[in-house]
Protein backbone atom coordinates (compact mmCIF):
# COMPACT_ATOMS: atom_id res chain seq x y z
CA UNK A 1 0.00 0.00 0.00
CA UNK A 2 2.86 2.36 0.82
CA UNK A 3 4.44 1.66 -2.58
CA UNK A 4 1.18 2.61 -4.30
CA UNK A 5 1.11 6.02 -2.59
CA UNK A 6 4.81 6.55 -3.26
CA UNK A 7 4.35 5.80 -6.97
CA UNK A 8 1.36 8.14 -7.20
CA UNK A 9 3.21 10.95 -5.43
CA UNK A 10 6.21 10.52 -7.74
CA UNK A 11 3.95 10.69 -10.78
CA UNK A 12 2.23 13.79 -9.47
CA UNK A 13 5.49 15.54 -8.63
CA UNK A 14 6.93 14.81 -12.08
CA UNK A 15 3.71 16.01 -13.69
CA UNK A 16 3.82 19.24 -11.70
CA UNK A 17 7.42 19.84 -12.71
CA UNK A 18 6.66 19.26 -16.38
CA UNK A 19 3.21 20.94 -16.21
CA UNK A 20 1.86 18.13 -18.36
CA UNK A 21 1.79 14.37 -18.33
CA UNK A 22 0.96 12.35 -21.41
CA UNK A 23 -0.28 8.81 -20.89
CA UNK A 24 -1.08 5.94 -23.22
CA UNK A 25 -3.49 3.28 -21.93
CA UNK A 26 -3.96 0.19 -24.08
CA UNK A 27 -6.90 -2.14 -23.69
CA UNK A 28 -6.85 -5.90 -23.83
CA UNK A 29 -8.79 -8.41 -25.80
CA UNK A 30 -7.04 -10.68 -28.28
CA UNK A 31 -7.61 -9.27 -31.75
CA UNK A 32 -7.94 -5.74 -30.38
CA UNK A 33 -4.26 -5.93 -29.46
CA UNK A 34 -3.14 -6.42 -33.06
CA UNK A 35 -5.47 -3.66 -34.26
CA UNK A 36 -4.20 -1.39 -31.50
CA UNK A 37 -0.49 -1.80 -32.27
CA UNK A 38 -1.18 -1.45 -36.01
CA UNK A 39 -3.04 1.81 -35.45
CA UNK A 40 -0.28 3.08 -33.20
CA UNK A 41 2.38 2.16 -35.75
CA UNK A 42 0.41 3.98 -38.47
CA UNK A 43 0.14 7.13 -36.35
CA UNK A 44 3.83 7.25 -35.53
CA UNK A 45 5.07 6.38 -39.02
CA UNK A 46 2.80 8.67 -41.04
CA UNK A 47 2.76 11.75 -38.82
CA UNK A 48 5.32 14.39 -39.83
CA UNK A 49 5.83 15.22 -36.13
CA UNK A 50 6.27 11.87 -34.31
CA UNK A 51 7.80 13.58 -31.25
CA UNK A 52 4.29 14.29 -29.96
CA UNK A 53 3.98 10.56 -29.29
CA UNK A 54 6.52 10.65 -26.45
CA UNK A 55 4.39 9.40 -23.54
CA UNK A 56 5.33 9.83 -19.89
CA UNK A 57 3.26 6.84 -18.75
CA UNK A 58 2.41 3.73 -20.78
CA UNK A 59 0.11 1.05 -19.39
CA UNK A 60 -1.94 -1.84 -20.69
CA UNK A 61 -4.02 -4.88 -19.79
CA UNK A 62 -3.83 -8.36 -21.36
CA UNK A 63 -2.95 -7.89 -25.06
CA UNK A 64 -2.37 -4.20 -24.28
CA UNK A 65 0.36 -5.18 -21.83
CA UNK A 66 2.19 -6.98 -24.64
CA UNK A 67 1.90 -3.83 -26.74
CA UNK A 68 3.13 -1.82 -23.75
CA UNK A 69 6.26 -3.97 -23.65
CA UNK A 70 6.83 -3.27 -27.34
CA UNK A 71 6.27 0.49 -27.02
CA UNK A 72 8.51 0.87 -23.98
CA UNK A 73 11.34 -0.92 -25.79
CA UNK A 74 11.97 2.24 -27.84
CA UNK A 75 13.25 5.66 -26.86
CA UNK A 76 10.58 8.34 -26.34
CA UNK A 77 9.52 9.96 -29.58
Amino acid sequence: MVFKYLAISLLLSSAEAAKSCRALAMSGGGSKGSYEIGGLWGLVKTDPNPEKYAWDVVTGVSAGSLNTAIVTGFAPG
